[in-house]
Order: C-alpha cells, then sequence, then structure tokens
C-alpha cells in the first residue's frame, strides 16, 4: 500500500485517551505528521453471499432494533403496471428475522416521480421517519405514516430520543439544481413539530449534508459542488459555524465517545486520505495519520479499539495501530456503508440500489456474518 503518515500518538485502542490529551491545531495550522511505510492490507476474511434482495437501505438504533426499506411491486393498472412501492421492515434479532411495518404508496427511488423515500431513522420504537425527497413520519411504530412537509429534498435526518434535526435542501430535480439555500429544521419528537431554525447566516445553496448526533449534541456538515465547505455545531440551542477540518471531509462520530472524526478525501484519486480528529466539537483539529487506499473512501466509523474504513469497490479494511496497517476484512458490494452502535456492534449495508445486501459484527469488525435482508 501506499505510505502512512501519522501524528507520535497513541493506538487506536487508547483513541479516547488520544482525544483528550493530544495538542489540537486548527486544519490550516496543523503540521504534517511524521512519515512512517504502512505494511500491506491482510487477506479478505469474509466474502458477500448471494441473497436474493429489494433492501434499499438499513439503518440500526442498537445491537439488536433495527429499521429497514425495501421495494416491491404494486402495479397501478392502466397507468403504471411496473410500479414499486417502499416497504418499511423491523427486526428485534440483529437481522436474524424481519417484521412487515407498512408498504407506503412511495417508490423507493426516483424512476416515476420526483417524490420517493429510501432512508429510514427512528428515535424509539414509537417514532420514526423515512425520507428522501419525500418525508413521513410514524408516531405508531410504523404501522401508520403520514407525510410530512418541510420542502424537498431531506438531505439528511437524525435524532435523539427526545429532539429530531433535518437538513432541507430547496431543490428542484436533478442533482444540484438548488437555487437557494439549505435549511435546518429542528423539532420535539413527542409532538412531531418541526420549526425552522435561523443560523442567521445562510448555508450553502446545496443537495449535500450530512448530520452527526454525538452525546454532546449535533453537527452539520454542507457543501456545495465547489469549495463552499460548512462545518455547523449546536451549542447553547443555536447553531453556529466551526472550523471545517478539509474540504472533503466525511465526518462521523466516535462511537460510544464524544469526539468526532474526518476523513479526508483527497482532490486526485490515488492520494492520501487523512484522518483528523476534534476533542473540541469541531473548533479545531489534528491529523492523526494519512494512508493511500486502492479506491474510494465511502464512510468509516471508528471506535475506542479501531477504525474501519470502507471503499467503493465493496472492501472493508480495519486498523487497531493508528492506521499503521490495515486488514482487509470483509469484500462486500458496491459503495459499503458501515454503522457501529457500540464499541463492537456494527453493520454494513452494500451493493446496488434496490439489492444491497447486510452484514454485522460482534467483534469489533474483526470479523462479519452475512444477515438475510428483509424480503
Amino acid at each position: 500500500m501506499g505510505a502512512v503518515r501519522r501524528r507520535p500518538l497513541a493506538s487506536l485502542v487508547l483513541l479516547g485517551a488520544l482525544l483528550a490529551g493530544c495538542s489540537h491545531h486548527s486544519s490550516g495550522g496543523a503540521g504534517p505528521p511524521t512519515s512512517r511505510t504502512g505494511g500491506a492490507e491482510g487477506p479478505t476474511t469474509s466474502t458477500a453471499p448471494a441473497f436474493p434482495s429489494a433492501l434499499v437501505s438499513a439503518w440500526f438504533g442498537s445491537d439488536h432494533d433495527g429499521w429497514a426499506v425495501s421495494h416491491e411491486p404494486c402495479p397501478q393498472p392502466g397507468t403504471n403496471e411496473q410500479a414499486r412501492c417502499a416497504v418499511v421492515w423491523k427486526t428485534a434479532d440483529a437481522g436474524g428475522s424481519w417484521t412487515r411495518l407498512a408498504r407506503l404508496d412511495l417508490p423507493p427511488d426516483n424512476e416515476v416521480g420526483p417524490d420517493f423515500v429510501s432512508a429510514v431513522r427512528f428515535a424509539d420504537d414509537q417514532h420514526g421517519w423515512v425520507f428522501d425527497r419525500s418525508l413521513w413520519a410514524t408516531f405508531s411504530g410504523g404501522k401508520r405514516w403520514q407525510p410530512v412537509d418541510l420542502g424537498n429534498p431531506v438531505v439528511a435526518l437524525e435524532s435523539t430520543s427526545s429532539q429530531m434535526f433535518a437538513l432541507v435542501g430547496a431543490c428542484g430535480n436533478g442533482a444540484g439544481n438548488c437555487p437557494s439555500p439549505m435549511r435546518i429544521y429542528e423539532g420535539t419528537v413527542s409532538t412531531g413539530r418541526w420549526r425552522f431554525v435561523a443560523p442567521g447566516f445562510d448555508l450553502p445553496n446545496t443537495d449535500k449534508g450530512t448530520l452527526v448526533v454525538t452525546r454532546t449534541g449535533p453537527y452539520a456538515v454542507a457543501s456545495d459542488y465547489g469549495s463552499n465547505q460548512m462545518f455547523l455545531a449546536r451549542a447553547a440551542g443555536r447553531w453556529e459555524r466551526r472550523t471545517p477540518p478539509c474540504l472533503r471531509p466525511i465526518v462521523a462520530p466516535i462511537t460510544g465517545e464524544d469526539g468526532l472524526v474526518a476523513a479526508c478525501l483527497p482532490a486526485m484519486t490515488g492520494s492520501p486520505v487523512e484522518l483528523q480528529t476534534s476533542s473540541d466539537g469541531g473548533r479545531s483539529w489534528a491529523v492523526v495519520w494519512q494512508y493511500a487506499f486502492t479506491d474510494t473512501v465511502t464512510s468509516l466509523a471508528v471506535t475506542g479499539q479501531a477504525a474501519v474504513v470502507t471503499l467503493q469497490n465493496g472492501a472493508l479494511l480495519r486498523t487497531t495501530d493508528n492506521g499503521m496497517h490495515f486488514t482487509s476484512v470483509l469484500r462486500a458490494g458496491a459503495r459499503p456503508q458501515v454503522q457501529f452502535v457500540d464499541g463492537e456492534h456494527g453493520f454494513v449495508s452494500a451493493g446496488p440500489d434496490g439489492g444491497r445486501q447486510l452484514f454485522r459484527t460482534a467483534d469489533g469488525g474483526a470479523t462479519w456474518t452475512a444477515v438475510a435482508p428483509p424480503r
């Protein structure tokens, strides 16, 4: 692999101590990390099965509770015989079995119109949302759903047990067709009521954004298709701008900790990806390591024991020594996305839209087991 460049910091096994004790610098002023030579990526230990799948997306709220969106035929005689509708599912045993909750009269993609849903989130067993170009909410554990009009698209949505947050674009059909700034909405889970939040400055005109919720509060990343990058944190009841780690970050929480991590994607294919951390809510960032991966990074998860990185080509790589060596632990489908719910339990979805596969781990990402998706 490419060379690893990293700060002389403790192993990721002690990442909590690392965040508490390292000297932070702003991303614009941090010195380069010490250069080291990285080892080769280890052999793949798991491969993707051939489960039949109609899975669009999945999300887990704990090591056993999860929800999913799939699709199924819903022919409309005389108008659209090939129509497909989104279906919402629930598992209470980490994907061992799935319970069908409801079918929505909405497609799971934009093939037949501008209104569709593809992602799912739940705050608890009763309150949840499906969203994309449209937003629908449930107060009955997914048995009944109702539309919510905040505008479109709903770019990102996350919640705590009591509060919900959304980034909503002001966009027409087609990527990047956004004549007005993105908007922030907040709400109360128990009532389902949303309110527009005016932060005192304009967000980019974009349909690209991410929300991250940690124990200290929510964070937002909004970026246009150029160099306009904005990183926001909610503190003392208001949103404020803070230092972006870089121009092309994938920001994630440190699972079970208060800190943040950002995988800074390079402008050129083949250049090193830089991992930065922040222990002060994004006011400053410090470089931990740099590594040249074989393909584009699509997601990452960091715990107190390891970091797991997913690549566009379906590879999952894991490091336990602060980015010095990466071991290939799974070969999944294209565009994998990883999510950890605690230091040991995580989930990956990968593959084409409407045919994604699921995997789970119970040992911090060292090994992965295929999970039959709902169908």
